[in-house]
């Protein structure tokens, strides 16, 4: 029994590593994950049988151990063919797998390496493979990193060697790699060129580049550039009108050779943003030179639509169609800047509906909010007021006389229904006001009108407290709203002040004219609010201390229903200063 709980847990891993598996092969379809599902088919299926072989078949007979060997075998044979299709996949070079595990300087390496027999194939017959070698030797002894390149039996270049030793190192220099093969691509394209017309060679390379892989297609783009999209023009050029160009146009990294040739290999030791500003450079002097920028300008249009796809995405995502000069590709401008334009025009208006669709939902929450303390609210009401009337009627002795345990209890309890229906009124005034009941009830006042009001309410807390409070109201203090809403939110901060303000403190209270405003201010000198807090204390129920936390949440209400502003700064230990911003005219 000790063995089974083992083989259990062996059983129940093995499931759901095949279940893993199976979900891989769902979604890359592979041969070889195929046999690797058999494998892992058959190892619960092992553990499965073990457990029955050892509970029941072993007492039958000893013949049931045979299975084990062949089943072992047969997963031996299932993971070689698994192998093999594997690597049959990485061999033909096509694939995720090839692409995943393949480094990009070994990318890089093979696809120069199909480039490069892609003409040592087309000349090789015509020069024969001992010029081929010597063009390679002569490369070799320029660039001792091409070493380990050669020309193998089929007469093709061979970079195995090479790609051993660089696989050796841990970091590789691709501008080397790069200024390397490019004098070797130059040096076969020079040879080929006196056998084939150069526009044919555009066309093998545009052809062959078309297969590279856009991982590495970036690092290409000079070669591109300069063999394939400048080269052409300028083999044209015969005699001193080649001359004149090859003295006039100097550029660092950048050479004409007497028969036309580009040699741009150097360009590699700059950075991406200079080789392009080399092109650029090259390009404009090229077409002042010439005297026939019409004719330069048609052509390289010409060359530069002709390139593959890879190619033309890189230089999109480059944005070096933009900075061609005026006259090239200004159709391919026009379509990349209306593509950015249209982007950004997406991008803008994603914003817009996030932003409305965030308001729509603070919408729908903040009513939810409202219906919800409107609903809970009422249903609170209702029994008080049942409660109200009967303690009324059992505080005049209506219901029969009382003595004086129960009479101080019933004017507790009066006490107590007072503080719930405040409370209870006060919930109710935290949903939205109506915008269009409150234009209604709007009207000029002076600020004087209800401070004064406000004043004489909390006075006698005030002075009972032994606080010195003070008033200050500008006389053009005129306020355009809801007298009672707004007297009501200046209340509610006042009090607050009062209550909050420790004996012998001091509250000011002013009213002032800025602009077409009326700020009002009460500034006190109690223990002060933490700036974390600041925000939070306008939130219902948000109470500091004990209380329900609604009075600066109606404020706040009250004074954004009017267009208005409220807020609060203050200091721990030295006290708050609430400023409400209205309206002063209509």
């Amino acid at each position: 029994m000790n063995a089974l709980l083992p083989l259990t847990f062996d059983l129940v891993l093995s499931l759901l590593i095949l279940l893993l598996a199976a979900n891989i092969y769902v979604i890359y379809r592979r041969q070889y994950l195929v046999w690797f599902l058999v494998v892992l088919f058959l190892t619960p299926f092992l553990f499965l049988y073990s457990f029955f072989e050892m509970m029941y078949l072993s007492d039958i007979s000893p013949y049931f151990v045979v299975p084990y060997p062949f089943i072992l075998i047969f997963v031996e044979v299932a993971i070689i063919i698994a192998q093999k299709n594997l690597l049959a996949s990485l061999k033909t070079e096509k694939g995720a797998e090839y692409k995943l595990l393949l480094r990009e300087d070994v990318a890089l390496i093979r696809a120069f390496e199909k480039i490069a027999n892609h003409f040592i194939r087309r000349m090789s017959p015509f020069v024969g493979i001992k010029n081929v070698e010597q063009i390679l030797e002569e490369c070799i002894e320029q660039y001792p990193i091409l070493s380990g390149c050669y020309i193998g039996s089929d007469e093709r270049l061979k970079v195995q060697m090479m790609e051993e030793l660089i696989g050796e190192q841990k970091e590789v220099n691709m501008n080397e790699l790069c200024t390397a093969f490019s004098y070797l691509l130059t040096k076969l394209i020079d040879s080929y060129s006196a056998l084939v017309p150069y526009n044919e060679i555009v066309e093998e390379l545009s052809h062959e580049i078309g297969k590279i892989d856009k991982r590495v297609i970036a690092y290409l783009i000079p070669f591109i550039l300069f063999k394939m999209v400048l080269e052409p023009f300028i083999r044209e050029l015969r005699g001193d009108e080649l001359k004149k160009l090859r003295m006039s146009i100097d550029i660092a990294g950048v050479h004409v050779n007497r028969k036309g040739g580009l040699e741009y290999h150097t360009i590699y030791a700059y950075d991406e943003t200079a080789m392009e500003e080399k092109f650029i450079t090259f390009l404009i002097r090229l077409l002042a030179f010439s005297g026939r920028d019409r004719e330069i300008k048609g052509k390289v249009m010409e060359f530069f639509r002709k390139l593959p796809q890879n190619v033309k995405e890189e230089m999109y995502r480059r944005e070096l169609i933009k900075k061609l000069p005026p006259g090239i590709l200004d159709e391919e401008k026009m379509v990349l800047s209306s593509k950015e334009k249209l982007i950004e025009e997406l991008i803008d208006r994603k914003q817009k509906l996030e932003e409305a669709y965030a308001r729509l939902a603070d919408a729908k929450l903040n009513k939810m909010k409202s219906e919800f303390i409107d609903i809970i609210a009422h249903e609170l009401k209702t029994p008080l007021t049942t409660i109200k009337t009967y303690t009324d009627l059992l505080r005049k002795e209506k219901l029969g006389p009382l003595n004086e345990v129960q009479r101080e209890k019933l004017e507790r309890m009066e006490k107590n229904i007072k503080r719930l229906t405040k409370l209870i009124d006060d919930m109710l005034q935290i949903p939205s006001i109506d915008a269009k009941e409150l234009e209604l009830r709007k009207e000029l006042f002076p600020a004087q009108e209800v401070i004064d009001a406000i004043v004489e309410e909390v006075e006698e807390i005030a002075r009972e407290k032994k606080q010195a409070f003070t008033v200050e109201i500008d006389g053009d203090a005129i306020i355009f709203g809801d007298k009672n809403l707004i007297e009501k939110a200046i209340k509610n901060i006042v009090v607050n002040a009062v209550k909050y303000t420790p004996e012998k403190g001091a509250i000011t209270l002013t009213a002032k004219r800025e602009g077409d405003f009326i700020r009002i201010s009460v500034a006190d000198t109690g223990r002060g609010i933490r700036s974390e807090d600041a925000e939070k204390i306008f939130e219902p129920f948000y109470s500091l201390e004990s209380g329900a936390g609604l009075g600066l949440s109606i404020a706040k209400n009250i004074v954004e229903s009017h267009g208005g502003k409220i807020w609060v700064e203050s200091t721990v230990g030295k006290g708050s200063q609430f400023h409400i911003l209205l309206r002063g005219e209509k």
